[in-house]
């Protein structure tokens, strides 16, 4: 009714999701476990993504070549959307075909409105088995199905480890070739192949604070080979991780559903070994340089019927000295539209060599179990979940990322919802978690819970506070931990959104043992200028305060820039800066007074689709701490890719 208010802006595909836009999700075998997600706005950008209903992931890493085009006119906008049936999957050699279908329209004002042609059942405990069904397209085949992507990416770097000593290192021009090939030997299999797949430096890892951490960190996976099929991989633990796998120089990967069996296998070697070392109170990342590696991953599902899911999966890393099998079984219950049951086995079997055995403390060779069962009730207000957990001191995932082991787990999540039909205050709700922890010996690790609630209120604000109790043990102590949280936000025009996350209260200074005070304040803003300029700025700031004075204070500022031509190119500039003050005094081992660092990534990108792409940018790091007088690079690099993608 008022087309001036349309909230669209030219983006970069799959950044769209809080616009206006319409899409279509398609489960293409209709067995309401896998589905195919298409959404434009009204300007033509795209968005894609694959929904597991058995998982309950939404992955939008996932990419398909596909044409949209979208125009605002007089009285509101109008969408095309083209999806070629090579980029789907659907069962094959069928006369007729069903299909679940969702036909959505969101739309974004003081509230987030959504539209379908599916009635939402808050009472059922899943998504596509919702969908309207679609019945016909004939003899339905996909054609020719053969995507070659060969890319070219150079880059030309300078570098000086220590700017105090080192002089600057300039390597010579690199350039490295790479083909990604898919190939759709049906309509519901298809074999991904790699020859030296390129990370590229297009996205770079969000900024993450890791002071006062003792649990490795995970990051989001960005090569095209491993997005593909992902999901055919996923079981209830993440025993598949792919970033684990460094530097391939080559891959395959296959992937299907034939009836109710679906399978993946996927190969690819490596030039290194990377993997998390798991312990009840921390972990660790090793790393075998020149140590190249195999690694392996078979994945089996049965759908029976529309209410069981079972499944296996197998996992190994093999090179000289050391390896890693994990074998492991799972099953999803959806016992009744409500409420659903998730369990998997596992085991593993390890053997490291003497490097990680003396610089890790590990044993030669390692065998350890795990289960982990899970229970999911949800009601039209309410909803429960309970799980339980058991990891032996010797489970070792070395495909996936498991960073705690030698514990068992309960932990219970009730919640409760209250729903109001007007655009002012949507929802009210209150939350709660209760856990405990303990070793395999019987030591009590943490255990208290978490009680909050909020609302969903005008601008498509979401506010809720809590408070977080628990005792927890570490380094043969008890320290209680009582703090509050906030968290807050909304979009006060268009396109613009202010968030702010805050926690105080005690904490554990782990890197000495002892109690402290902890204050954390993350307060982020995006705004946007028109329909092709956006800024963001993300900071956190941290406090840690023990007896005798204030610890450390951390800042992390996140800021971006972007210029969107149009939805197919954008100038972008990110900057990522880091300051540390430290006490040296209060630190029972040396530190840096302070350590600063900076992050810059130039860069133009045009992209025609998903695969066809060219982009040229500049990035420089630099650091400064007590042997430096100020910020000084270490790196800076020249680079540019192109690649194409050729559908035959």
């Amino acid at each position: 009714p008022e087309p001036d208010r349309i909230r669209a802006y030219y983006r970069d595909r799959d950044s769209a999701w809080q616009d206006d836009m319409v899409g279509i999700v398609i489960d293409t075998f209709n067995d309401e476990r896998r589905a195919f997600e298409f959404f434009v706005n009204p300007l033509g950008a795209q968005m894609d993504a694959v929904q597991d209903d058995v998982a309950r992931r939404e992955d939008s890493s996932w990419n398909a070549i596909w044409d949209s085009a979208g125009q605002i006119n007089d009285t509101g906008f109008v969408v095309e959307i083209r999806i070629p049936l090579n980029q789907l999957r659907f069962p094959s050699g069928l006369v007729r075909q069903t299909w679940g279908i969702d036909i959505l329209r969101f739309y974004p004002r003081e509230a987030r409105h959504r539209i379908s042609n599916n009635l939402t059942d808050y009472a059922r405990n899943c998504y596509l088995c919702l969908f309207r069904k679609a019945e016909g397209f004939a003899n339905l085949t996909g054609g020719t199905n053969l995507r070659l992507i060969p890319t070219l990416t150079a880059m030309q770097t300078e570098s000086r480890p220590d700017p105090a000593t080192d002089p600057w290192q300039k390597d010579d021009a690199n350039y490295e070739p790479s083909l990604d090939i898919r190939w759709g030997v049906n309509e519901d299999m298809v074999l991904n192949a790699t020859l030296n797949p390129d990370f590229s430096q297009v996205e770079t890892d969000q900024p993450q604070v890791d002071i006062n951490n003792t649990f490795s960190l995970s990051y989001d996976e960005r090569r095209e080979f491993f997005l593909d099929g992902a999901d055919y991989f996923n079981t209830p633990s993440n025993l598949v991780y792919t970033r684990n796998i460094f530097a391939p120089d080559y891959g395959l990967k296959l992937t299907g559903k034939s009836g109710n069996h679906s399978y993946g296998v996927l190969y690819a070697n490596d030039e290194r070994a990377t993997f998390v070392i798991p312990g009840r109170l921390g972990s660790s990342i090793a790393l075998l340089d020149d140590s190249p590696t195999d690694n392996v991953a078979l994945r089996y599902r049965y759908d029976h019927g529309r209410s069981l899911t079972v499944g296996t999966l197998i996992t190994d890393r093999e090179t000289e000295g050391y390896g890693n099998t994990l074998i492991s079984a799972d099953m999803t219950w959806q016992i009744k539209p409500s409420d659903r049951l998730t369990a998997q086995i596992m085991t593993t079997d390890t053997d490291y060599p003497l490097s990680v055995q003396t610089d890790y403390s590990q044993a030669a060779s390692l065998t350890g179990n795990a289960f982990q069962i899970n229970y999911n009730h949800q009601g039209t207000h309410s909803r429960v979940n309970a799980s339980y957990s058991d990891y032996s001191p010797d489970f070792r995932a070395d495909l996936g990322f498991i960073s705690q082991v030698d514990v068992r787990r309960l932990q219970i999540n009730p919640n409760y919802v209250w729903r109001f039909n007007n655009s002012g205050f949507n929802a009210a709700f209150v939350f709660g978690q209760v856990s405990r922890s303990e070793d395999q010996d019987g030591i009590e690790l943490e255990q208290g819970g978490t009680f909050g609630g909020g609302f969903d209120g005008p601008l498509q604000s979401h506010i809720e506070t809590g408070v977080n109790i628990y005792e927890r043990f570490y380094n043969g102590q008890y320290f209680d931990q009582k703090a509050r949280y906030f968290f807050g936000q909304v979009q006060p025009w268009g396109g613009s959104q202010l968030r702010i996350n805050v926690n105080a209260g005690t904490s554990i200074d782990y890197a000495n043992s002892r109690p402290a005070d902890v204050l954390t304040i993350s307060p982020s803003v995006t705004f946007r200028l028109g329909r092709r300029f956006q800024t963001s700025l993300g900071i956190t700031g941290q406090t840690l305060d023990v007896t005798g004075g204030q610890l450390y204070e951390i800042g992390l500022v996140d800021a971006r820039f972007m210029w969107q031509y149009d939805e197919r190119s954008f100038i972008r500039l990110i900057l990522v800066a880091s300051n540390t003050d430290r006490n040296p005094a209060l630190y029972t081992f040396p530190v840096d007074r302070q350590s600063r660092s900076l992050t810059s990534q130039l860069l133009y990108s045009y992209r025609v689709n998903a695969q066809t792409r060219f982009f040229i940018g500049y990035s420089s790091n630099g650091i400064d701490n007590d042997n430096l007088d100020r910020l000084s690079d270490t790196d800076h690099a020249v680079f540019a890719k192109f690649s194409y993608a050729w559908q035959l």
